[in-house]
Formats: structure tokens, C-alpha cells, sequence
């Protein structure tokens, strides 16, 4: 079988970023916590889903198969939202997973090996993984168990359960805020976040910088200061969105790092401190030395043509007007390609800039998996401004459509500074 596509926050291995993306989130995944919160409720209590998946891109790919997931609609595109979209297809096979426990991630495995024909590599790759399990538990066994919460959402603050719960116990810890096979609890008193020793800070889909940017946009640094685990200095944040929170052949990884943090004797033991984790207290430091890098481009050559058909923008009340605020955003992209982050924030608009924060959290956010391909070759770009309808005489806005890869399409929204056009923000059109 050939990987022909993927969902939009299907990252991993690097090479897959190069596949058309099928699904879109109808969620700004860059907006604040709380915001993304609340967008995700209301989409959910209005019973919709929460992605769209292209159909017509589903199609023309003609799959064989079709992987998805039914454990969390809030995560991904669930069954019900492909059979849906995928009804007509001739011949598909749309094989589900639902994992809760450690042991459906591995049974997991099998299944997806079974349905692509390969069983017996399912079954070498998994006791691959239950060995490697069960070499954490024999590192840990004899050392004093601890009490560990892993948080899952910042705003509001969520606990976690699932298969996390048992990865922490093969680290000899026992979850608090959490257990086996259980949902990620809401919890409305941070001061229980005493009762552990330990606590991991990985917000579902978030990075390490992402998480940094959230933790002071959200004040919670200061909040914390004085949580049992930050003060002793067991407090630490990992990456979200790659370990932890995916049911994938990484939980290993992720039992690993939950074994390097809880216990000091063993850390760096498996190589994961300073890459995939760091403690609270060298988070900055952390993210000022290690920006995030993004994980594979498209090939423009193989994307060029492949970009959807969009309804054009209103055309611009002056050429000039089109012409400032395509410049702009041709310099930022130009700046993003070659890596200098500093450039391309300084080209945002002062709010923007005020609610990015930094150079750092912008590149974060740039180089995140709906916005990695910005940093990419840019394949078609079509600019149209109008005046900004407070009818302010000095002020004016622009939007500019930016088409990237074989189906993306971001929205730039800019205002007229003294000094030129800045980028006010970016939405993710598709």
C-alpha cells in the first residue's frame, strides 16, 4: 500500500507533510486556549462536526483504505464524519480505532498492520514496543512511587486519563486528575494540583514553545508559582502534540520521559531530557535555544498544479492599495522561507505583535503543522484591499490570499501602519 493523504494534523513522520492534506479544522488551532475551548463546545453542542474533510480531494486520491478514529471527535475526524463524507466511494475499506487503554493502542497496531496485509510486522512491531515497556518498569520497580498529574488543557484546566494514566504507571507513578481508560477531567480547583508530586505540562497538540506562549499569555506562571510541584521544582513540560496525547507507536517514548522526569536518577537516561522535555524552570531557556523547526515542505514541483479552485476576492479599490499589501506579505513570506523570524514579526501589525509576544512564539506558531507550509514555496498568491469600513482617514485594510502546497490556503489580513502595510492576522482558509 501508498500513503496517498492525510488529516491536517497528521505530522509524523516527516515525509508525510509532502501528501495532501484531506481535513480541515473549522477552529482557528492558533487562537488562544480559551478560545479554541469555547469554538470546539459551541461546534459540538450545535452538533456538527468538528473538521471538514474535502470530498472531492478523498476522491480523486481513490483510496483503498481509509484510517480514522472514533475515540475522540474533538481530536480528529471520527467515523460517522467519514462514512458520511466517503459514502460514495467504490470499494473502500475504512478500517476505525477507538483506543481508551494502553492495551487498544497496542491492539491498535495490529489492527491497522492486519488491514494493510502485513500482520506479522504488526506483531514484531508491537512486541518490539511491550519490550521496550516492559524495560521502563524494570528501571523503575525499585525506586519510590510517585503521585503524578498530567494536564491536557491549560484554559480550562483538564486532567488526563486514557492510556496516559498507564504509561505513568509503568513509570511507577500513580496518576492523580486521571485514570485508566477514563476521560480527561475538568478541574475547577488548581489548588488540587498539590496532591502530585509530579507535574507534566503537555497540552493536547501543543509544542513545547506553544506551550511556553500559552503559560505566560495565560498568566499562569505567576498563578503557579506556588503549586507543590513547581516549588520544589518537579514541574515539567513536554511535547503534546507529538508524545503523550497520540495513540502511536510513541507512547514508548512517552513512558520513557514520564520515567526520566518522576525520577531524577534516571534522567536523560533515554535521551529525551533537553529534546522532547524540559523542566518549568528551564523553559525559557529552552525556547530561546531551540526554536521549533518545521518538518517537511511540499515539493512545489509536484504541487504547483494541484491547488484548489478558490472564488476570487473583491478587487481592490486602487492598484496601489494591492500592490502595498502584496509586497508586504511577499516580504514576510520571503523572510519565513529563509528562516529569519525576527524579519517577518517585525512586518506584523503592533497589536499582533503585542499578542505574539516574541519572535520566538511567532516562529512557534509559523512553524506549527497548519501553518508549516507558509515557511515552504509559495506557489500563487492574488492580492485585493479595500478601505477599512470605520471609515477612518489614516487607517485602511488589506487581505491578501496566499495558496501553498497541494490545499492550503491562508488569509492574510492587514492594516496600514505609518511606517507600511503590517499583517494584522492570518486564518487558515483551508
Amino acid at each position: 500500500h501508498a500513503l496517498v493523504g492525510r488529516s491536517h494534523g497528521c505530522d509524523a513522520p516527516p515525509f508525510v507533510l509532502s501528501l495532501p492534506a484531506v481535513t480541515t479544522p473549522k477552529m482557528d488551532p492558533t487562537a488562544p486556549s480559551q478560545e479554541i475551548d469555547a469554538a470546539v463546545r459551541a461546534v459540538v453542542a450545535g452538533g456538527g462536526p468538528v473538521y471538514e474533510i474535502h470530498n472531492s480531494m478523498v476522491s480523486a486520491l481513490a483510496p483503498d483504505i481509509i484510517l480514522t478514529q472514533d475515540q475522540c471527535r474533538i481530536c480528529a475526524v471520527t467515523k460517522a464524519d467519514v462514512t458520511s463524507a466517503c459514502a460514495e466511494l467504490p470499494g473502500v475499506t475504512i478500517v476505525t480505532i477507538e483506543p481508551t487503554t494502553l492495551g487498544d493502542v497496542l491492539g491498535d497496531v495490529q489492527t491497522i498492520a492486519s488491514a494493510l496485509g502485513v500482520a506479522g510486522r504488526g506483531e514484531r512491531l508491537v512486541r518490539s514496543m511491550e519490550h521496550r515497556l516492559n524495560e521502563v518498569r524494570l528501571a523503575t520497580e525499585h525506586l519510590p512511587r510517585r503521585t503524578a498529574s498530567h494536564l491536557e488543557w491549560l484554559a480550562p484546566i483538564m486532567g488526563s486519563g486514557y492510556w496516559i494514566a498507564e504509561l505513568f504507571d509503568v513509570a511507577n507513578c500513580e496518576m492523580v486528575h486521571g485514570t485508566k481508560g477514563g476521560h480527561c477531567p475538568t478541574l475547577s480547583d488548581p489548588a488540587t494540583l498539590d496532591e502530585a508530586d509530579v507535574l507534566l505540562l503537555s497540552p493536547c497538540g501543543f509544542s513545547i514553545q506553544r506551550t511556553h506562549y500559552e503559560l505566560k499569555s495565560l498568566g499562569l506562571l505567576e498563578k503557579w508559582k506556588n503549586v507543590r510541584a513547581v516549588r520544589e521544582g518537579r514541574c515539567f513540560v513536554a511535547d503534546g502534540d507529538r508524545f503523550f496525547n497520540r495513540s502511536s507507536c510513541e507512547v514508548v517514548e512517552s513512558a520513557e520521559m514520564a520515567a526520566e522526569m518522576a525520577h531524577p536518577e534516571l534522567c536523560g537516561l533515554w535521551g529525551h531530557h533537553g529534546k522532547h522535555w524540559c523542566r518549568l524552570d528551564e523553559l525559557d531557556a529552552f525556547c530561546a535555544i531551540t526554536p521549533p523547526h518545521p518538518a517537511g515542505m511540499p515539493p512545489a514541483d509536484l504541487t504547483r498544479n494541484k491547488v484548489a479552485p478558490t472564488k476570487p476576492l473583491p478587487p481592490a479599490r486602487t492598484q496601489e492599495l494591492a500592490d502595498g499589501a502584496l509586497a508586504t506579505v511577499d516580504a514576510q513570506l520571503r523572510a519565513l522561507r529563509a528562516a529569519d523570524f525576527d524579519e517577518a514579526f517585525r512586518l506584523c501589525s503592533p497589536d499582533n505583535q503585542a499578542r505574539l509576544a516574541s519572535a520566538a512564539t511567532f516562529a512557534s506558531i509559523c512553524t506549527s503543522a497548519s501553518f508549516s507550509v507558509l515557511v515552504g514555496e509559495t506557489t500563487d498568491a492574488h492580492a485585493s484591499a479595500q478601505i477599512a469600513p470605520d471609515g477612518l482617514k489614516n487607517e485602511s485594510a488589506a487581505q491578501v490570499r496566499v495558496c501553498a502546497g497541494p490545499n492550503h490556503r491562508f488569509l492574510f489580513d492587514l492594516v496600514k501602519a505609518k511606517d507600511g502595510w503590517r499583517t494584522e492576522g492570518v486564518r487558515v482558509e483551508c
